[in-house]
């Protein structure tokens, strides 16, 4: 079996080399000027947050059971859209507070559906308090970490989004490789118990990463969490098509708060 801490120290790895070899390609755009000492550290303030988060929601799962940690993990969103209001200085309307409020609805429904596919772990639901702040702490440092890597990528509008990307990556592997470090045995391996499957959600993951940098330097936080959360049902359609997975009525109540929750933000009221 794996280690997080080795998935995620090699997926920042990955993510830097992807970001290199584009940056490598449009050296002709590079401008050395916007090479800048400052530019390059107010990337390692996320890049620790992302850190923490990472080893953190495996110590949370010692406070309260799996399903419980993907439910309360919803509140990401809200706290995303508060630190976006108050670091990105954007305005939100009631409606879109609202729509907001059931893009959560709409994931916590759907990690209870998984709950429910598991009748032994509705029996086994616990949450301490520690568990519950710590999850409230993993909130709040998701959020800051998305909303202020949004603040610094357009900070410098200008600046190669690869450029950005590897600065962030940088961090990233120095933080994440400390923390594999300080947990692995001497004889261990970073790649032990690694399979082909791993390598294929690693590579996933990682496009998953770019792509989610580049809408938040090009749109929002914002618009990142309804993509996140739309993935949800677009999965789940595909399953159904692909596989014949016939999916219960909470799914579609599911799909109908995210399509509510992406024309409710979309209203210009």
């Amino acid at each position: 079996m794996y280690k997080s801490s080795s998935l995620v120290l090699l997926l920042e790895i990955i993510k830097f080399t992807i970001s290199f070899m584009i940056l490598w390609s449009e050296k002709n755009k590079l401008n050395y000027k916007q090479i800048k000492f400052r530019s390059v550290i107010s990337f390692s303030l996320p890049a620790l947050c992302y850190g923490i988060n990472n080893n953190l929601a495996v110590y949370m799962q010692d406070h309260m059971d799996p399903s419980t940690f993907q439910v309360l993990c919803n509140l990401k969103i809200v706290s995303t859209a508060v630190l976006y209001r108050l670091i990105m200085n954007r305005k939100l309307k009631f409606v879109q507070w609202l729509s907001l409020t059931l893009l959560t609805l709409a994931g916590m429904l759907n990690s209870y559906i998984g709950m429910k596919d598991k009748p032994q772990s509705l029996n086994d639901v616990y949450l301490t308090p520690v568990g519950l702040s710590l999850t409230l702490v993993y909130c709040f440092l998701s959020g800051l970490a998305g909303v202020y890597t949004e603040y610094i990528l357009k900070k410098e509008p200008m600046t190669l989004l690869s450029l950005q990307n590897c600065y962030l990556y940088i961090f990233g592997i120095l933080f994440n490789f400390t923390f594999w470090y300080t947990q692995t045995a001497e004889d261990e391996s970073l790649f032990q118990g690694f399979t082909l499957y791993t390598w294929l959600v690693l590579l996933t993951q990682a496009a998953s990463g770019l792509i989610m940098s580049a809408v938040m330097k090009y749109s929002s936080n914002i618009v990142r969490l309804f993509v996140i959360t739309s993935a949800i049902p677009v999965a789940t359609i595909i399953s159904i098509v692909l596989f014949n997975f016939q999916p219960g009525l909470e799914f579609y109540a599911v799909i109908i708060l995210v399509v509510v929750s992406i024309v409710l933000y979309s209203l210009k009221l």
